[in-house]
């Protein structure tokens, strides 16, 4: 069963945004293990099944608060190929705020796919489900997170938050915390993103 039945289509053509597919557990595994992935996401685990996955999936599902989006890289002969996961949860419908997320398979980094899918997904989120705030969080020492949403998408830092993430190995790490609001959205940061996909080369 479908967690939902969003279906987010980017105007540069090469990605859509749909509901997770039992099709894609095998892939969703390879991501979310990968060690590129798991560089800056370290409490990601070291190894996972496909039925790990499924189960997951189905978990999340059933929870209001989630809405999760599988990334498909459109190619031009119009096949589709896995390339990530996105989408945004702690959903708070009383402060029309939600939280949001982006892994993109390390096959797909260098190529602009975090700017164009933050910009299908932030669209969504503000123009259609009409949240007021969306917020991110990434590992402290993600230098390459931090520098797209704050020189990138113009977000602002929020959080700093000192051990907030506990990892395999039992230790924490540090994460800071950014936030877009709507109006924001609206002056500026959609504009960013566009002018940053417009100038980029996108065969």
């Amino acid at each position: 069963m479908p967690q939902h039945e969003i279906v987010l289509e980017s105007p540069w053509k090469r990605i859509r945004l749909v509901s997770p597919l039992p099709s894609d557990d095998e892939a969703v595994a390879l991501c979310r293990t990968h060690p590129v992935t798991r560089r800056f996401l370290r409490f990601l685990p070291e190894h996972m099944t496909a039925d790990e996955v499924r189960i997951r999936r189905e978990a999340r599902a059933k929870n209001e608060r989630i809405i999760d989006l599988y990334i498909h890289y459109v190619e031009k002969e119009g096949t589709k190929r896995f390339a990530g996961m996105s989408g945004y949860f702690n959903i708070d419908d009383d402060h029309a705020s939600c939280e949001a997320g982006i892994i993109v398979m390390p096959d797909f980094h260098g190529q602009q796919f975090a700017t164009e899918v933050l910009h299908v997904l932030l669209q969504y989120a503000f123009e259609e489900k009409k949240f007021h705030r969306v917020t991110f969080e990434t590992g402290a020492n993600n230098e390459g997170m931090r520098g797209w949403l704050e020189k990138v998408a113009g977000a602002r830092l929020e959080a700093d938050r000192k051990e907030a993430w506990k990892l395999p190995d039992g230790t924490f790490a540090d994460v800071k915390g950014y936030a877009i609001l709507d109006w924001e959205w609206r002056d500026h940061v959609k504009g960013r993103l566009e002018s940053r996909l417009n100038s980029f080369p996108i065969a």
